[in-house]
């Protein structure tokens, strides 16, 4: 039943207005980790939505695949980080590190409203400031090394 309501419940909620607004603050020239990043945006504001209407079980869904997405676009960027030796590698995955964490406190206290309430502010703002502090410092490096700005899953090609 609740996999139902989350399905039904849970499909594009978001504006073209505010879909396109904040995402486009996110994007950094390299369309992957911008993909990325707009992917996690539109997870947030599902959670905002969510949450503003108390509906805690799809709260729950939607902060769980948030947690799984931050994760696999963390491990993404710390691979490219390695594989192209930026030098501050290190400082990037301890900024990960932290937020992995205090998206695990949070998601574990999250049938708390009052901790609800608060979530999807706290998570957009580290979004922004993080993409805007940490992440446009690799860039020109990604881009130095030779990495293709334009490489997505929506425009590779598979092998033939």
């Amino acid at each position: 039943m609740v996999l139902w309501f989350f399905c039904q419940w849970g499909g594009p909620i978001v504006t073209n207005s505010n879909l396109h607004e904040i995402p486009i603050a996110l994007d950094i020239g390299i369309a992957e980790i911008d993909a990325q990043h707009r992917q996690l945006h539109t997870l947030l504001e599902r959670l905002k939505q969510s949450t503003d209407k108390r509906y805690g079980f799809a709260s729950d869904a939607i902060l769980a695949e948030l947690v799984i997405q931050t994760r696999i676009h963390f491990a993404v960027e710390e691979s490219l980080m390695r594989l192209l030796s930026f030098p501050d590698t290190e400082d990037h995955v301890e900024e990960h590190r932290k937020l992995t964490e205090q998206l695990e406190k949070l998601r574990k206290r999250a049938q708390d409203f009052e901790v609800a309430d608060g979530l999807t502010s706290f998570i957009q703002t580290w979004l922004v400031d993080h993409v805007n502090h940490f992440d446009r410092e690799f860039v020109g490096h990604f881009l130095a090394r030779g990495i293709d700005h334009q490489a997505s899953p929506v425009t590779r090609k598979p092998p033939a």
